[in-house]
């Protein structure tokens, strides 16, 4: 009975000593994690960057609003305003930017009708003011249709520091459009004797580009459609681009059975926001 008694007294002191153990080691990592210095800090980048969208002006008040919604994709809290510049130059704007607004959306409307160097003038013009408006300095241009052949010429003919960080370029006819249907994926550039007026143009000013922009070109393929946008139309603009900056991607986006491409390809707004970000 003794024994067993002491066996019992034995064991609980271990017990508690083993507890005591326990209790002052995690004490001690305790006051070692309160003590360790703060190294790293990671702070989200508040500087505003729109993305400044120049789109075809053929487009129907609803195309503009689908493709619109899908380039916004993960951002739609980020508000977008509207920049129309006469072809007097008046600068006027639709909607105001909050202060939270550090990567929103400022949608260009050029006036109709105007040779490429004219709208260029202009567009450099609106975005003068626009950054004096809102506060930036730095800035990503996407475009769509006619709307990147009119930003090709205009990043040919700017300054560096009106130069934007990215370019995309989504669906332009840099060789010309066609109805006839082309669903190979050419990814050559078009020979010197096919080129159009345009592209030749293009080409030959391709070394005013700055070199530190990023260019992402997009075409849409069709299946089982016709294609009024010949694929190697749209990626030739590599031979405009590819030469002279040193980052350059493209990237075919599928759609089925339409005509609309881009404009409903629920892709389009990842493969932006991934290319700039």
């Amino acid at each position: 009975m003794k024994a067993t008694t002491k066996q019992v007294l034995t064991g609980a002191t271990w017990l508690v000593v083993l507890l005591a153990m326990i209790g002052g080691t995690m004490l001690w990592q305790q006051q070692v994690h309160k003590s360790k210095p703060v190294t790293t800090i990671t702070v989200t980048s508040t500087e505003r960057i729109p993305m400044v969208l120049l789109l075809d002006d053929h487009l129907t008040h609803n195309q503009i609003q689908q493709l619109t919604a899908h380039i916004q994709n993960s951002s739609a809290t980020q508000t977008l305003v509207t920049a129309k510049i006469t072809a007097t130059g008046t600068v006027t704007f639709k909607g105001q930017l909050l202060n939270s607004d550090n990567r929103p959306y400022i949608q260009v409307q050029l006036p109709k009708n105007l040779d490429s160097n004219r709208q260029t003038h202009l567009l450099k013009q609106l975005l003068t003011v626009a950054r004096q408006q809102f506060k930036f300095r730095r800035f990503n241009l996407v475009s769509y249709g006619r709307g990147g052949l009119t930003a090709t010429n205009y990043v040919e003919h700017t300054t560096t520091s009106l130069s934007p960080q990215h370019l995309v370029l989504m669906a332009t006819p840099f060789n010309g459009t066609s109805r006839q249907s082309n669903n190979r994926r050419q990814t050559t550039p078009v020979a010197a004797k096919s080129q159009t007026a345009t592209l030749a143009k293009l080409i030959a000013h391709r070394h005013t580009i700055d070199s530190k922009m990023q260019v992402l070109i997009v075409a849409g393929k069709a299946i089982k459609a016709d294609q009024p946008l010949p694929l190697q139309s749209a990626l030739t603009g590599q031979s405009i681009f590819k030469p002279v900056v040193k980052v350059y991607q493209q990237k075919v986006l599928l759609s089925w059975r339409t005509q609309s491409g881009l404009l409903n390809n629920h892709q389009i707004g990842n493969t932006i926001q991934t290319f700039i970000n």
